[in-house]
């Protein structure tokens, strides 16, 4: 074993004359937003646990308000037994949404619609794909409850739309 070699000769050489480059280093911006891939998993994510944690508490509270005895085994059992209930239920719903939402969204945005309409519906976008969720949603059942089902997500996507931006330019 040659002791005097030290490690130099594994070492790459460095290009552009050392560590430090001089040319700037850009980010890449995309001016659209993230990519559909990313709010796709941020959305449905949120939205699941959002409603996993909203669906706990709500049957968390009702399985214990329908213990039939005041031992603290059985109103831990209803707690635990309504809490799982409501919470799987509702997580996978409001992330299923999250998942409609976002496609029609990125659907919306893929045609071109918003640029034909301009500035004469405000949000386009989000207040289309809030109707086509609504819709999706409840499209087995009649026909007046997926039109009421469509105008209660596109009024609500809207108005939190609205919200955001008013949130947004109010700030100081």
């Amino acid at each position: 074993m040659d002791e005097g070699r030290g490690f130099e000769h594994l070492q790459k050489p460095l290009r552009g004359g050392g560590l430090f480059n001089e040319e700037p280093d850009y980010l890449e911006y995309n001016y659209r937003g993230r990519p559909y891939s990313e709010k796709l998993f941020f959305n449905a994510g949120l939205s699941y646990m959002g409603g996993s944690v909203a669906g706990f508490v709500f049957g968390g509270y009702r399985g214990l308000a329908a213990a039939p005895s005041g031992k603290f085994k059985v109103k831990m059992n209803g707690l635990l037994n309504g809490a799982g209930k409501y919470g799987s239920r509702a997580g996978n719903g409001a992330g299923v949404l999250a998942l409609f939402y976002t496609s029609f969204e990125k659907l919306v945005d893929m045609s071109g619609a918003d640029e034909l309409v301009g500035e004469a519906i405000p949000y386009f976008n989000q207040v289309t794909a809030g109707t086509a969720t609504g819709m999706l949603y409840k499209c087995t059942a009649r026909p007046t409850t997926m039109l009421l089902a469509g105008a209660v997500g596109g009024i609500g996507v809207g108005a939190l739309s609205f919200a955001e931006y008013w949130w947004n330019t109010s700030r100081f």
